[in-house]
């Protein structure tokens, strides 16, 4: 595949102060925030020379903010150079990205990729080892630069929930159907927490201290039991551990989901009201469309636990579906909406609406929207041309 080496962006900002984090680490990757939000992920290796080098990944707060993955070596850099990342993974066949040096910056930084290369971060993430290769020529020839990609998706994770980009489109790991300007409320605390946010379990003061490869604790409570009890009003679990046994079996047996990968990858979402604990829990790994199962937890009594089906339009003959790609559930209305994209652009696909019957629980397709021209044109999929209504059904 071929790309273009990008312009580095050094001083993008969010729109409000934030609190800075210190340096944090996630086995060989540690991330890093300003004041000002500006993310970056980072791990240092050794040269096939001996010299030392950074690879790091980062991000602004804005939504519109590009991710970097930016080049920091010793040897210097010059335009014209060629340069590739190759990622080796165990299960996949390697991946190679080929380019030249478009601009050196100041620090003698370079970037790969940017604005968001979803098909670069993947690879990263699901790679075991990249391997940076610059032909310097002359006497330095071609250097090899290898680094680990251990604990890269956690510390990628942190960066979305550090802002706030869970559940949305430009999520660099943690992908959902929100567009960047709306707010999730995916992972906010409980209402009877704290003000203060939640911290990581390792200290964060002294710099990059390391921890095993454990997601960040983003979720209000500590509660490891999986018993569904006070666990706070909503959050988001990284660990299939913290999923009740129940919902996990559903994924498991049922519907054949990979929870071992996705659930460390996006998180499952948790929303509960009284006794009742609504899941949302990702199935498969995929890119732009990732299918979510929604079930319902009943902590004192898990045999009354079950996952909801949803409409699919008349004309389409299908029967009920348990799986909705980028599903999202807003807890206020008990309605859930999902997002098919056929481009990885994002610029055309189809939108699902589902309203909950208050009596039964189960769920009625009120509306299906679809854009089935990929035009280039991104935009909130509820804009969508409409497809089909129950209102033509005289529902």
């Amino acid at each position: 595949m071929r790309f273009i080496l990008t312009l580095l962006v050094s001083a993008l900002a969010c729109g409000h102060a934030a609190a800075e984090l210190g340096k944090t680490g996630f086995d060989d990757w540690a991330v890093s925030c300003n004041a000002k939000n500006y993310c970056i992920a980072e791990t240092a290796g050794e040269a096939s020379n001996g010299e030392a080098f950074r690879l790091k990944i980062e991000r602004g707060a804005k939504a519109e903010s590009q991710v970097y993955v930016t080049f920091d070596p010793a040897t210097k850099l010059q335009t014209g150079l060629p340069a590739r990342i190759e990622i080796e993974s165990i299960e996949e066949e390697n991946y190679g990205y080929f380019g030249t040096v478009s601009k050196v910056y100041k620090g003698n930084e370079m970037t790969f990729g940017g604005d968001a290369d979803r098909d670069l971060m993947e690879k990263l993430r699901m790679g075991e080892v990249a391997a940076i290769q610059i032909e310097f020529g002359g006497a330095t020839g071609t250097l090899t630069y290898r680094v680990s990609l251990s604990g890269i998706t956690h510390a990628l994770l942190r960066i979305d929930e550090e802002q706030g980009r869970i559940g949305r489109l430009d999520a660099i790991v943690a992908w959902g159907g929100l567009p960047a300007e709306q707010e999730t409320r995916i992972a906010a605390a409980p209402q009877t927490a704290s003000p203060a946010k939640p911290q990581p379990a390792a200290p964060a003061v002294p710099p990059a201290p390391q921890q095993s490869d454990l997601p960040p604790p983003i979720m209000p409570s500590q509660d490891l039991n999986n018993s569904g009890i006070d666990r706070g009003a909503l959050g988001q679990v990284y660990a299939v551990s913290e999923i009740p046994d129940s919902i996990q079996m559903m994924g498991y047996r049922t519907l054949d989901c990979q929870l071992e990968e996705t659930v460390p990858a996006f998180g499952a979402k948790y929303f509960a009201e009284g006794d009742v604990e609504t899941w949302i829990v990702p199935c498969q790994m995929a890119d732009a469309n990732v299918p979510y199962y929604m079930a319902i937890h009943i902590p004192f009594d898990p045999s009354l636990d079950e996952w909801k089906e949803f409409e699919t339009p008349p004309g389409f003959n299908q029967p009920n579906h348990a799986l909705v790609n980028n599903l999202f559930y807003d807890p206020d209305t008990g309605n859930v909406t999902g997002t098919t994209y056929y481009s990885p652009n994002y610029d055309c696909g189809a939108f699902e609406r589902h309203e909950v019957e208050a009596e039964s629980g189960n769920y009625t397709l009120v509306e299906y929207l679809e854009k089935s021209g990929c035009d280039g044109v991104t935009g909130p999929p509820e804009g969508w041309p409409l497809n089909w209504t129950i209102d033509e059904m005289g529902g």
